[in-house]
């Protein structure tokens, strides 16, 4: 799927341009013309696509608005309340891009992990992040991601069922290495008591460096089988 291409068969102008380092693409329009800027600065080409998507979507939805500049908060921005453009605009590039049955149909039963999350990427051509939001709203599984940056915790997006959460600007356990296959860790020795009350005992941690961006992608997921009445029981 090529966003780009829908765009111009839509007779929106397409533009790659250097946006600087806070702005990933932008929608731009006045009167009856459209055009949607790429910044040349992102190399990646799943990234690319997600961006042109995402920019896609302001197009389609929000073609009232003159200018969206869109930052790379922008195009993570998941949080469900009204009225939030960003959030729409990456609804419609997800389900361009990576369609939710077939996502299921690829993910089964499978547990969450940072191999599974690549593999979704190079299906569909779209970056980790994006693939590993995508997943998340496919499953039904308890696990949370985590984007970390410079050793703090810069995002943390839990499913439902996952009743734990990590605040923005926590550090990050420095004893984890990136790895495809998860590693069963320690809930307690990590995060505390806390998080092994709810999680319990054991996680499986799987996560991907991303030298670019100084950062790191983190899948958390807890082979917890307890009950979601008995979640908030601290052990003695």
């Amino acid at each position: 799927m090529d966003p780009l291409a829908i765009a111009r068969e839509f007779g929106v102008q397409v533009h790659e341009d250097d946006l600087g380092t806070g702005i990933e693409g932008a929608m731009l329009s006045s009167g009856k013309k459209s055009a949607i800027v790429i910044n040349s600065r992102i190399r990646e080409p799943g990234r690319r696509s997600f961006t042109a998507a995402h920019e896609l979507g302001h197009y389609s939805l929000h073609l009232d608005r003159p200018e969206l500049r869109c930052s790379f908060d922008d195009l993570v921005d998941t949080a469900p309340h009204p009225a939030n453009i960003e959030q729409e605009a990456n609804e419609f590039a997800m389900t361009l891009l990576m369609p939710m049955d077939d996502v299921r149909e690829q993910t089964g039963k499978g547990v969450p992990t940072i191999s599974m999350v690549k593999r979704l990427a190079a299906r569909y051509g779209t970056s980790l992040t994006a693939a590993a939001l995508r997943l998340r709203e496919s499953s039904a599984k308890s696990f949370a991601l985590a984007y970390v940056v410079s050793g703090q915790v810069r995002w943390w997006w839990p499913t439902n069922e996952f009743r734990w959460r990590m605040k923005r600007g926590q550090a990050w356990p420095f004893s984890l290495i990136p790895s495809d296959d998860p590693s069963s860790c320690d809930t307690e020795a990590l995060f505390g008591v806390e998080a092994k009350a709810r999680l319990g005992g054991v996680l499986r941690i799987s996560g991907a460096d991303m030298p670019s961006y100084d950062a790191g992608l983190w899948v958390v997921e807890t082979p917890d089988n307890r009950r979601p009445w008995e979640w908030d029981k601290i052990d003695d």
